[in-house]
């Protein structure tokens, strides 16, 4: 289940402060730091509401609240990140709660830059498939590393366990920020939107291609082709199989979804008899 999109005045929001974000990570040699900052500030706005419901008060001035934000932060946190925080509180939010869902993107967002500047974005967008892939076949794993009734440090310690020893460090840290993140409804769909983030760095599409069976190498690069051409870009295919789907292809790239299943025609044609 992917997150709700955010409603209009949030969207805005979301996209002048990024515009914002992407020139500092341009510029930055401090992208670790500022990671992990960006970590510490969500977790501080969603661990005490008065301060979130302050800082998205319609009724207070955005200058007011971005001198809320400067109090708050300045002395420990890095003055990039307090910029970030005091640019948006100046902006209007849909709901409360966007404010913080916009953070954990921005940290997605930088996440990714850093492993660009790294140079693993191809391994760690081919890794956060790989564990996409795994989750989507392992319900018990699944539900093991999302329950929140189990401690985080139990959830940590299982995903060291299943991928400590083959996923690159930078990885693990994406995934150990998902495995503890509240905002994520689904942890599947977290894994593959920093996936998506990742091939957005590098100007590609992430195309997730869902079949009955396996497809053939020559099958896919066709598919490739046309779906490159249809989005005028580069397209990445990762084919998940799943024997439920009856028939077809799904395609999922991006926000867009074309289900061309057995199964789900059969859906429509329910629906339709059903009127």
């Amino acid at each position: 289940m992917r997150p709700p999109p955010f409603r209009a005045a949030s969207e805005v929001a979301v996209a002048a402060a990024m515009d914002r974000w992407n020139a500092v990570l341009e510029t930055s040699d401090e992208l670790d730091v500022l990671r992990i900052d960006l970590t510490r500030a969500v977790d501080l706005i969603d661990g005490f509401p008065p301060l979130r419901r302050a800082l998205t008060d319609p009724s207070r001035s955005g200058e007011d609240k971005a001198a809320l934000v400067t109090d708050v932060l300045q002395e420990a946190f890095h003055p990039d990140v307090v910029d970030l925080v005091a640019g948006m509180v100046r902006s209007r939010w849909s709901q409360e709660g966007d404010l913080t869902r916009a953070l954990e993107r921005i940290h997605g967002v930088t996440a990714v830059a850093r492993a660009e500047r790294r140079g693993e974005i191809e391994r760690v967008a081919d890794e956060l498939f790989q564990v996409f892939r795994l989750l989507g076949h392992e319900r018990r794993l699944r539900n093991e590393l999302q329950g929140r009734d189990d401690s985080a440090e139990r959830r940590l310690q299982l995903l060291d366990d299943v991928f400590g020893g083959y996923l690159l460090p930078t990885t693990m840290e994406i995934l150990r920020r998902l495995i503890t993140s509240p905002r994520h409804p689904s942890l599947t769909s977290a894994v593959l939107r920093i996936a998506e983030l990742a091939a957005e760095r590098r100007n590609r599409l992430i195309a997730v291609v869902t079949t009955a069976v396996p497809l053939s190498d020559q099958q896919i690069e066709r598919l490739r082709g046309i779906l490159s051409r249809q989005y005028d870009r580069d397209v990445h295919i990762n084919v998940a199989v799943d024997p439920e789907v009856v028939g077809g292809v799904r395609v999922h790239i991006g926000d867009d979804l074309v289900d061309r299943t057995v199964a789900k025609q059969l859906e429509n044609v329910r629906r339709q008899v059903a009127g």
